[in-house]
């Protein structure tokens, strides 16, 4: 027994020896960094008493104009947060060579559905970018947006019954619905349904990938520091229960169109011509091309589906509660909207929301003070030099932008708590850095599906807009504050608004 003691004792004492070396990575580097605890580093009360994205707004408070990066600790593992906007165009277009990974925990062998674009790094990340992009130009979209429109006339019709009984909204559960319906429509041709029923197991397994609770988060975290180890283990990325729904519904799907020669026009469509002919470009020679596996075109209809309805419905909702928040902002887009629709005999056309220029600067406001997505990551492929900091960083470094607190930064965007779409006029726009603005990410990594949320946004708002009024409902907590577990930017207490007919 007292052999066994030593060893674990010997054993702990390595271990700690080894976390503390490891928390003073960044002061052998001389760079600036938040004091880490054990055993997590930074990232104590991440998901219970701060946010992630809060995390991140207090170091770059801390230091911002003094360096223009900041050291931290995910649990023993060292990260760099990027505060420099000229540094972040470096790291984001300049030298993407060298940063063209995101660092994500990938394991297709145990999970199949981790192995998709968002994640993957490398070559396979490459062919597949190349592969996908055709995907997403403005002919097919385009082609996606009759679906959009009719899904639209069932989002409308989902108030009636608010407004009747004069009862408040949970306007992120009907932006929800309405964005699940889009995507499930335009990604798989699946009739979701959750308009009209309020919800669908798709928002429920929804839930599961991106509300997660404190414990989820650390295994998360966790898993991307270790991948060799939790390969090893056969750890996967997703809960179960989320591939055992989502992989049949993908196969089934598949194999009937396949048996049935059924073509559509939406995302998997394409997909299933990258399987069978490795490419969706007609004029393109079929002969000797890669083609996707089945696996491959699961994982990548998930990320799409999730990825987008979920970012979708978050800048939908928050869009539509500054608006009722701010009544001379909502009148000015609504006589926009008015305007443009009088020149397209009154419907809502692809060209005719083009032609919406304030409603743009209404959702890139919005994207700024709600940015979905509130930090960028990206991974040194090699070791790097960083003048502006006197340091070399090594290789497989975890870099993070934090886009959040960049947004609300006053000395980029004076009082960065008040809505002011104006921010987003052309000469505004020009005056300041071009990393200022992140809510996409920036160089060839940059979101693959922006046109199609953009487009799903923007025809959402315009439908509310051109026949109802909205308000604030005395339901709703104010003044905001953001959820602490979500790891997509979320209002916590839900936003509730009331809603009139015009």
């Amino acid at each position: 027994m007292a052999v066994w003691l030593l060893l674990l004792l010997g054993v702990v004492s390595l271990l700690y020896y080894y976390v503390r070396r490891r928390y003073s990575y960044w002061t052998d580097k001389g760079i600036p960094h938040l004091e880490p605890t054990l055993p997590l580093g930074n990232l104590k009360g991440v998901g219970s008493t701060r946010s992630f994205a809060e995390l991140l707004d207090e170091a770059y408070g801390r230091y911002l104009g003094k360096s223009p990066v900041i050291g931290m600790y995910f649990l023993a593992s060292p990260i760099l947060v990027v505060t420099d906007l000229d540094l972040a165009k470096q790291i984001l277009v300049k030298d993407f060579h060298r940063f063209h990974d995101r660092g994500m925990y990938v394991n297709e062998r145990d999970d199949p559905l981790s192995g998709h674009l968002f994640s993957i790094g490398g070559e396979r990340w490459r062919y597949l970018r190349n592969k996908l992009s055709p995907t997403f130009t403005s002919g097919k979209i385009k082609s996606m947006f009759t679906t959009i429109r009719e899904i639209g006339d069932e989002f409308l019709a989902a108030f009636d019954k608010y407004i009747d009984r004069d009862e408040p909204i949970d306007i992120k559960l009907l932006c929800q619905c309405f964005t699940c319906d889009v995507v499930g429509s335009c990604a798989f041709g699946l009739q979701c349904n959750s308009l009209k029923n309020e919800g669908s197991k798709l928002l429920e397994i929804g839930d599961k990938v991106f509300r997660q609770n404190p414990l989820r988060m650390i295994y998360s975290v966790a898993v991307g520091i270790f991948p060799r180890i939790s390969r090893a283990l056969r750890l996967p990325v997703l809960p179960g229960e989320v591939s055992s729904f989502f992989m049949p519904v993908v196969r089934s799907t598949v194999e009937h169109r396949e048996r049935n020669a059924i073509e559509r026009p939406d995302f998997l469509n394409l997909l299933i011509q990258l399987k069978n002919k490795g490419t969706v470009e007609e004029h393109e020679a079929a002969e000797g091309l890669e083609k996707l596996t089945l696996d491959e075109v699961a994982a990548q209809a998930f990320v799409f589906f999730f990825a987008g309805f979920e970012t979708s419905s978050t800048t939908l909702s928050f869009a539509l509660f500054e608006l009722a928040n701010n009544p001379a902002i909502q009148e000015r887009v609504r006589a926009e909207v008015l305007e443009k629709l009088k020149l397209h005999d009154g419907q809502i056309t692809y060209d005719a929301l083009k032609e919406m220029t304030y409603l743009d600067q209404v959702i890139n406001e919005t994207l700024r003070m709600y940015p979905p997505v509130p930090q960028l990551i990206r991974v040194s492929t090699q070791p790097y030099s960083v003048e502006a900091a006197n340091v070399t960083l090594d290789r497989d470094t975890m870099l993070m932008v934090p886009i959040y607190a960049i947004h609300h930064d006053a000395t980029l965007y004076p009082d960065p708590e008040r809505f002011d779409p104006d921010r987003f006029a052309p000469d505004a726009v020009h005056s300041r850095h071009t990393h200022a603005f992140l809510p996409f990410g920036d160089g060839p990594r940059n979101c693959i599906g922006m046109r199609f949320g953009l487009l799903e946004v923007k025809f959402g708002i315009v439908q509310m807009i051109s026949k109802l009024q909205f308000t604030v409902s005395s339901r709703m907590q104010l003044p905001i504050r953001m959820s602490k577990s979500a790891s997509i930017l979320e209002a916590e207490g839900g936003i509730w608004l009331n809603a009139t007919k015009l």
